[in-house]
């Protein structure tokens, strides 16, 4: 007899996740969480504070805008998945899931990449170099048969 794992599959952009379960054997998945962050949704502009910061040239009366250093919605897409990385971490320290699938677009799976503990990445068999965050929960299944069966 073949042993039950729990799959979790992971469907993230930089904004919005589902965490979804399947065990070995049983038709479909079910939906463990969904997180959604709005702000990392917002443009650059919406989530700063006010306009670049302003710099006198000293040879002469000139002034120039300073861009910032960082883009405030990368930062935030960052945070929200360092904070999907922690929540799989603490689940994966658990036991929660045997086997772990990644899906998310290319800039998204860097970053979640460069978070994932060595325990979560022990338990990661598959990613998905694509966004399927917006598609329907009955045809998720399709995209990740050949690791599900196994």
């Amino acid at each position: 007899m073949r042993k039950q794992h729990t799959t979790w599959i992971v469907v993230a952009d930089g904004s919005r996740a589902r965490i979804l379960s399947h065990r070995t054997g049983e038709p479909g998945v079910i939906v463990v969480r969904n997180l959604d962050d709005p702000e990392a949704r917002k443009p650059s502009r919406d989530l700063v504070s006010s306009g670049p910061g302003r710099e006198q040239e000293s040879a002469n009366a000139a002034h120039h805008a300073v861009e910032p250093r960082h883009d405030p919605h990368a930062e935030a897409e960052r945070a929200f998945l360092r904070t999907l990385a922690g929540n799989v971490h603490a689940e994966a320290v658990n036991n929660a899931f045997d086997r772990l699938v990644i899906a998310a677009p290319p800039r998204a799976m860097g970053v979640l990449r460069h978070e994932l503990t060595d325990t979560v990445r022990g338990k990661l068999v598959a990613e998905v170099t694509k966004d399927l965050t917006k598609t329907p929960l009955a045809e998720l299944p399709s995209h990740f048969t050949d690791v599900l069966r196994g």
